[in-house]
């Protein structure tokens, strides 16, 4: 910890001055801001000067206006909220100057999810007949996820329930825009591998095991190619399904343990270690996270709240795991750079975007570059995953299928020149 000197004014305009101690100096600043203090001088004293501080180190102090570090720091760091918990009386909040209820009405139709515009719809028919905000949502918010039911009292709380629910529907919309890609592409590879691998089971069984008995016959000398596959062939004729049923209940029983035993983070973590799709569903969690935390940021919904609410956002359980560690550290007064570090459910490019946390007017602006960045490399990486499993399964149905009738040709071969 260190020792900082301060000279402030107070709300009755009169300066105070005195010690602190505090781990940098933003969070010395934090401290005296939450007091309602005005910052005029901060000092860092060194070790001897703890003791006589008489002379001190100045640093450099930037004059924040209100709707910036101040305003912010006061926001973002007390832990003591109950935002989320109260809602306004009133039966029309005015967002950017329109009612709610047209607001609700514009949203419902620019969503592509019908449960969500009729819910949209129904609050808004209510507000119209003179509900209140509160009952109308306690009556039609259950019906929804429960992070939108958040983003949406928030964003009333605040007057910018059109920002947070359009940037929400609008990064909804990415996200199963960059799904369907990824999707689409797997999907394609499955049906060949599937397909692949119905007809290399049928060569096996039922091909192979007829040429043989027609090879035995003749009494004809096998190559060691036509061996292997025969053996192969009477394995899978012995274990086959008994095998495949064994895999398919191992893995829906690995699948699910994480489920039971609460360790869907540890999951998605490993899922995110396979190379090229790993990285996809990552960027793409994370660019959606970037995403709704500027636009909370943005409605001065304080910092714990606001991730915690990006973090439901993505439906991510790793990164829900990861912010909700992240969550209770900036409770606790570490910055958001300094406490992401040893947080293992986070990767380094993620940790990045935490460097302008300092500077809220930066910050929210790189956070929407940060989503765009991650989106388009998201994007990249789909293209270089189908680029990629195109010529890999083209590969494997050649070998699936030409590995048997190779077997077969070669001594059928040998027998017809025999014949002749």
């Amino acid at each position: 910890m260190n020792r900082y000197s301060y000279i402030c004014i107070d709300s009755d305009g009169q300066e105070k001055d005195g010690f602190l101690q505090a781990k940098n100096d933003e969070s010395a600043r934090i401290q005296l801001m939450e007091q309602g203090l005005k910052i005029v001088r901060l000092d860092l004293c060194s070790g001897e000067e703890s003791a006589n501080s008489d002379t001190t180190e100045a640093l450099e102090i930037k004059d924040f206006s209100s709707d910036q570090l101040a305003e912010y720091g006061k926001a973002a760091w007390n832990p003591d909220s109950e935002f989320l918990d109260h809602l306004p009386k009133n039966s029309q909040l005015n967002v950017h100057g329109m009612p709610l209820s047209a607001s609700l009405r514009t949203l419902a139709e620019e969503t592509s999810s019908r449960k969500l515009a009729h819910t949209f719809q129904k609050i808004a028919i209510d507000l119209e007949q003179g509900t209140t905000t509160e009952e109308s949502f306690s009556r039609h918010l259950k019906h929804i996820p429960h992070n939108l039911e958040s983003l949406i009292r928030a964003g009333a709380q605040t007057a910018q329930l059109e920002s947070i629910i359009e940037d929400y529907i609008e990064s909804q919309r990415v996200l199963m825009q960059s799904r369907h890609k990824l999707m689409t592409s797997l999907f394609y590879s499955s049906v060949l591998i599937l397909g692949a691998f119905l007809l290399f089971d049928f060569l096996m069984i039922s091909v192979v095991r007829s040429f043989r008995s027609i090879f035995l016959d003749f009494g004809t000398e096998l190559p060691g190619i036509t061996i292997l596959v025969m053996r192969i062939s009477d394995f899978l004729v012995a274990y086959g399904l008994p095998m495949l049923a064994i895999l398919m209940f191992s893995f829906a029983g690995i699948w699910f343990s994480f489920d039971l035993f609460k360790m869907q983070a540890i999951r998605r973590r490993l899922i995110n270690q396979i190379p090229i799709l790993g990285s996809i569903l990552s960027s793409i969690s994370i660019a959606l996270f970037c995403r709704m935390l500027a636009t909370i940021i943005e409605a001065k919904i304080k910092l714990p709240e606001a991730i915690d609410l990006a973090a439901k956002a993505t439906k991510d359980p790793n990164l829900i795991a990861g912010c909700e560690l992240l969550k209770q550290r900036t409770m606790k007064g570490f910055d958001l750079a300094e406490a992401s570090i040893e947080i293992p459910h986070f990767s380094k490019s993620f940790i990045h975007i935490f460097r302008w946390q300092d500077r809220p007017d930066i910050f929210i602006d790189s956070l929407r570059a940060s989503s765009n960045i991650f989106q388009a490399k998201a994007n990249m990486k789909t293209g270089t995953l189908v680029f990629i499993l195109q010529p890999l399964v083209l590969i494997g149905i050649i070998f699936s299928i030409g590995l048997p009738i190779v077997a077969i040709y070669l001594p059928l071969i040998k027998v017809l020149n025999d014949l002749s």
